[in-house]
């Protein structure tokens, strides 16, 4: 008899996992709060990347003289952009649950949660329950933004992901509360659709995570653009106030803008599920996990933001597919969070796999950092987009690749060839004997390896 196998969220990463169960032959049921995408699609990653490349446009166009063409002035219009949001975002959704039915996954909308180890409430929204049994479960619930009290975003001057899709005009000013990659992509996005950017944030550099030159070098992009930066300022309040925002730092400086943007952080979405019921154990970050995704009750995974960060979708989906496989007894191998590229979508460009630099040193590997840069390549020169870095943290003396970051145009593909090879154990010979096709920035990657 096939499992009968709940996935609790309708996100991307759950519709994911859903797909994957009832393709490995389970009875599977999703279980929805939302419209099918979830936060995902309709309220933070597709308008996001909507807007993202309307500006990667707009800067394509910087560059066509540079390449031989002329084009009128670009130009960015608000309607059309909020049109295309709106199209865009229906037409995943509506390719994510065709999917769902043509697989014969059974949605269930409403709010889930645990009544014992072998069940989930869903409450609908007419009031009604279900009562649903289950031999496996995953839970894939996503996250949440977290707004201090004092920084509560309303939609008109304090905004935040979500009110991405119902902009009536863009801001003249704006102060970016945050310099993650939420806080640096919008940064970089209001910019080149014409608003001035000041961003401010706690931390001594922006993307804390990422390389520490990749992120010396973002800022000095992003000086270039003419982004005001005020780093190490924890904000204490952000108050709107009539046609403007009054942003107040803890060291007592006021900054006046007329709009603010809230990026700050988010959290694992787990506060309805009453995971106790369930004896699945919950840590500050999310649902504690095994390697391959496996709960502290046998028969329960979790996957994506719901198992705490980072928080990026390629991960969750990476996790989910683990999660499903490892459920059901079909052989994989754990998840390999080190095979997962990572992105920041602003331009330039920022990226990492594996190590980086500073976290093989912390690890006391002997190891060897190898550059390579853009200006090096004839595919970023007929692009006029030299401007660009690449690492790669190699083993000493076997070889080993640990890890690469990458700042400039395509960075995250640039990577993705490391990440293949890295997981088929190769070396930087390996890398060395591939040639790519001439020219193209793929090259960029297997030529820092024979250059260093």
């Amino acid at each position: 008899m096939s499992k009968r196998f709940v996935v609790i969220g309708g996100g991307a990463v759950g519709v994911y996992g859903a797909l994957e169960a009832a393709r490995l032959g389970a009875e599977v049921t999703l279980i929805a709060e939302g419209e099918i995408g979830g936060r995902t699609t309709w309220d933070s990653l597709v308008p996001s990347k909507v807007l993202l490349t309307a500006a990667d446009t707009l800067l394509d166009a910087c560059y066509a003289e540079h390449r031989g063409v002329r084009v009128p002035p670009a130009k960015a219009e608000v309607g059309d952009l909020m049109e295309r949001i709106r199209r865009r975002t229906q037409q995943w959704g509506d390719v994510q649950k065709q999917g769902l039915h043509t697989a014969g996954v059974r949605i269930v909308q409403g709010i889930a949660s645990f009544s014992d180890p072998h069940t989930v409430k869903v409450q609908r929204e007419d009031g009604t329950e279900e009562m649903l049994t289950f031999d496996l479960a995953l839970i894939a619930t996503g996250s949440v933004p977290i707004f201090p009290p004092s920084m509560k975003p309303d939609g008109r001057r304090i905004l935040a992901p979500r009110f991405m899709s119902s902009l009536q005009t863009l801001p003249a000013h704006l102060v970016m509360v945050g310099g993650g990659v939420t806080g640096s992509e919008f940064a970089y996005l209001f910019r080149t659709l014409g608003a001035g950017v000041t961003v401010v944030t706690d931390m001594p550099r922006l993307l804390p995570r990422a390389d520490e030159e990749v992120s010396q070098r973002l800022e000095h992009a992003f000086a270039g653009m003419g982004i005001e930066m005020l780093l190490s300022s924890p904000v204490e309040s952000v108050i709107a106030d009539g046609d403007g925002v009054r942003v107040a730092l803890r060291d007592g400086r006021t900054l006046e803008a007329s709009h603010a943007f809230i990026a700050i952080g988010r959290r694992a979405d787990l506060a309805r599920l009453n995971t106790d019921a369930a004896g699945v154990r919950t840590g500050a970050q999310g649902v504690l996990t095994s390697e391959f995704m496996q709960s502290s009750v046998a028969h329960i995974y979790a996957a994506g933001d719901a198992a705490g960060p980072p928080f990026t979708l390629n991960r969750g989906w990476a996790q989910a597919r683990v999660a499903v496989r490892h459920a059901l007894g079909v052989p994989t191998l754990p998840f390999q969070p080190h095979l997962v590229v990572e992105a920041v979508y602003t331009q330039p460009q920022v990226a990492q796999v594996g190590m980086s630099e500073a976290q093989a040193r912390e690890a006391g590997i002997r190891m060897q950092v190898l550059t390579g840069n853009y200006a090096m390549n004839l595919k970023a020169q007929l692009l006029g987009e030299t401007e660009g870095l690449l690492k790669l943290v190699v083993e000493e003396p076997t070889g080993k690749l640990l890890g690469g970051s990458a700042i400039g145009t395509h960075a995250a593909e640039v990577l993705a060839p490391l990440a293949t090879v890295m997981a088929l154990g190769g070396t930087v010979e390996t890398l060395a004997g591939i040639f790519p096709a001439h020219p193209t920035l793929g090259e960029l990657l297997f030529d820092t390896v024979r250059n260093s």
